[in-house]
Order: structure tokens, then C-alpha cells, then sequence
């Protein structure tokens, strides 16, 4: 492994713990196992590193989904969060950091409204109501996605197929007749 990805992985770990306010970059570079001089080589500080970890997974993930066959999107996204578990989950954690949350969902929020744009089922809805239903769609995927990451029994496509059952066929496929 190496320096600088030592050095995110000990910040990972560290907040799993406790809230970035309370790490030091000396904790960092004990945990990392790396001199503090080198760590100041690599980040100016913590936040430098944080960011460099949420950009990292955001820009993975648009890569994954601008690769993605249609219709495959929401899995390959999983997928990606499934490998990625550990970092997301701390992420998106009670420590994780309010910004990343805010741009993941924005994220999901665009990819979502592109797909409505794209597809015929919605040409009925105005801009607005377009918009609407993307930011519930992305506000429900991202308490499905919070919910699995603490949940790791369920597998990405139990995960995958209930999320496509409940946009597809809505709360009323799960409720009996």
C-alpha cells in the first residue's frame, strides 16, 4: 500500500471512531505509521485528506454510471458502494462529513433527473414535478443505501431488485390485497 493511500485509509479508520474535529495529524500519521513531516508532504491537512477521499469515491462513482447500460446503472452504482463499503460507510457515518452527504445526493439527484429526462414514462411531468420526483427518488435510494451499508447481509441485487420493485411498482407492491 501506498503513502498517500496509507495516509486516507488511517484518517478512514480514525473516523469510524471519532469526528474529524477530534483527529490530529499526528494521530494520522501514527495510525498511518507514516512520519508527520511526510504526511504535511502529501496534504496541508485533514480536511485536504477528507477531500481527497470524498472526490475520489464521487468521481468513481460518476465514471461507473456514465459507463453503465441502461438500465444498469443503480446496480453498477451498488456494486461500486458494495467495494467500497468500509469508506463509504464512514462517509456517510454519524462522523462522516455533512458536504459529502450533501454531494452524494446531489449526485444521485443528477443522474436520477437525466434518466427521467431520457425516458418517455414521464413526459407527462412538467420540469418541476421532474425534478421533484428525482430528488424523492435520490432522498429514497440514499436511506436504502444508509440502511444496507449497516445491513450487510442483504446482497447488492436484493438491494438492487427491491429498489427497482419500489420505483417501478411503488409501496403498494409490497402491501397485501
Amino acid at each position: 500500500m501506498n503513502t498517500d493511500v496509507r495516509i486516507r485509509q488511517a484518517l478512514l479508520e480514525l473516523m469510524s471512531e471519532k469526528r474529524l474535529e477530534e483527529i490530529t495529524i499526528i494521530a494520522i500519521a501514527d495510525k498511518s505509521m507514516i512520519n508527520r513531516t511526510t504526511v504535511y508532504r502529501y496534504y496541508v491537512d485533514k480536511y485536504a485528506i477528507l477531500q481527497t477521499i470524498e472526490d475520489n469515491v464521487l468521481q468513481e462513482l460518476d465514471e461507473v454510471s456514465n459507463s453503465s447500460a441502461q438500465g444498469k446503472m443503480i446496480l453498477n452504482i451498488l456494486n461500486l458502494i458494495n467495494d467500497k463499503r468500509f469508506m463509504i460507510s464512514v462517509l456517510l457515518g454519524e462522523n462522516g462529513n455533512q458536504r459529502f452527504h450533501e454531494h452524494f445526493i446531489t449526485f444521485l439527484t443528477a443522474k436520477g433527473l437525466n434518466n427521467i429526462e431520457r425516458s418517455t414514462r414521464f413526459n407527462g411531468l412538467d420540469t418541476r414535478q421532474k425534478e421533484l420526483l428525482a430528488e424523492y427518488i435520490s432522498s429514497a435510494l440514499l436511506g436504502l443505501i444508509k440502511y444496507w451499508l449497516r445491513h450487510s447481509e442483504m446482497s447488492v441485487e436484493e438491494l438492487d431488485k427491491f429498489f427497482e420493485n419500489l420505483f417501478r411498482n411503488g409501496l403498494n407492491s409490497f402491501m397485501e390485497h
